[in-house]
């Protein structure tokens, strides 16, 4: 990471710290004490990167180099990201639904910026979520809502032939019952052979997490080949 190169430019922009706050996720006074010469975290810079990666290359002349983006962050930054995700969401939906039942003459500026800051929220997800190189997917009641390439390439389907399907047709019928019984979890984590796009199954491992309230219920997968590769049974 570049990081004394970053906080350089943060001294130097002309971005207000209010704005540059709002549109990363990153609190003012965190900014504030990194300007202060307080320690780094990766993960706020990583916010900090996916918001303003050009200007930061363009001020600072900085190679933001394969390295260091969102392709390679760790799972436990992207799980950590969903939940930061959900937790905001949850958080803001209820403020504006507060500020809606009070039927306001005018619309709220509140409103704008709550909206304005959920689909940046949204689109820092989806960013992780389709440049990772870690094979993922996301269901709800156990059918395949969303899959990212990189899950795609490693089973040889495209992402048509996976969409509105049951997780069971991906998985060997003999893995059935003990799916069904880690499909019911909050959290689950389990190896089973999965199916590919040439009718063979390969052993992969399966680490999820269970999102959502009001039963607005959805789980994100992690899928990782026991062997590299994913060689055929």
């Amino acid at each position: 990471m570049y990081k004394t190169e970053i906080i350089n430019w943060l001294k130097k922009t002309d971005i207000p710290l209010t704005t540059i706050s709002k549109k990363s996720g990153i609190s003012r006074s965190t900014l504030y004490n990194w300007l202060n010469g307080s320690p780094v975290r990766n993960r706020n810079l990583d916010k900090l990167i996916n918001v303003y990666s050009e200007e930061i290359q363009i001020v600072g002349n900085i190679n933001l180099t394969e390295k260091d983006s969102p392709m390679n962050v760790d799972v436990e930054y992207i799980v950590g990201l969903q939940k930061d995700k959900i937790t905001y969401l949850e958080k803001e939906l209820a403020e504006k639904n507060a500020l809606i039942k009070h039927k306001p003459k005018n619309k709220p500026q509140t409103l704008d910026e709550v909206s304005d800051m959920l689909s940046d929220a949204s689109k820092r997800w989806n960013w992780v979520f389709y440049k990772t190189d870690k094979p993922m997917s996301c269901t709800r009641k156990g059918i395949l809502r969303n899959v990212n390439p990189a899950l795609c390439k490693i089973l040889g389907f495209n992402e048509d032939e996976m969409l509105g399907k049951s997780l069971l047709e991906f998985i060997h019928p003999d893995d059935h019952d003990d799916a069904i019984q880690e499909i019911n979890k909050k959290t689950r984590d389990i190896t089973l052979r999965v199916l590919k796009s040439n009718g063979k199954y390969s052993m992969m491992n399966i680490q999820a997490q269970e999102f959502g309230v009001n039963g607005n219920v959805f789980s994100v997968g992690l899928l990782t080949c026991v062997k590299k590769g994913c060689p055929d049974l």
